[in-house]
């Protein structure tokens, strides 16, 4: 069989985009689910208002979560900008480092609040810890950063070519 060509670097950021794009999804429907939650118990006025706290808290951290997910992307555009391969392997050593360092920190950081808060109903708190965790988690796994052999291509694609379509 024939070699199998390399991934050009504008094939590796869309990858990356289309999975971005993905996580954000996920982390918006944890966001809604906040929102349900915080609005159920504000209407509900038997109950305590720590769980409407707690919901809107975490609501709040998933959105910065969302931002900080975004931010990855920038730095993958200038990557793309510069169209050279020193900035390229550069850009893409440092938003490795962003997502090791600050994404998934923040990540953590929200496991560790969703498990510490105290809620006053245990049901509510059992069923919305179970998919903040699960859903968390499967976007902790997709952050691990690529190894860099599989996730650089080479620098010299046809991007002028291609432009119009970012």
């Amino acid at each position: 069989m024939g070699e199998q060509k390399k991934p050009s670097v504008r094939d590796v950021l869309w990858r990356k985009k289309r999975a971005r794009d993905q996580m954000l999804d996920a982390v918006g429907t944890l966001c809604d689910e906040a929102w349900a939650i915080f609005e159920k118990v504000a209407s509900d006025r038997s109950s305590t208002s720590n769980d409407a706290v707690v919901a809107r808290e975490i609501g709040l951290r998933l959105r910065s979560l969302a931002y900080l997910i975004e931010g990855e992307h920038y730095i993958d555009r200038i990557a793309f900008e510069l169209q050279t391969k020193e900035s390229y392997m550069t850009t893409s050593e440092v938003a490795r480092s962003y997502v090791a360092e600050l994404v998934l920190t923040y990540l953590d950081g929200i496991l560790l609040y969703g498990k510490h808060c105290k809620w006053d109903n245990e049901v509510l708190h059992e069923e919305y810890r179970d998919s903040l965790e699960k859903s968390l988690e499967e976007i902790r796994a997709a952050l691990i950063p690529v190894p860099p052999e599989q996730a650089d291509g080479p620098a010299d694609d046809n991007r002028d070519d291609n432009r119009n379509e970012n």
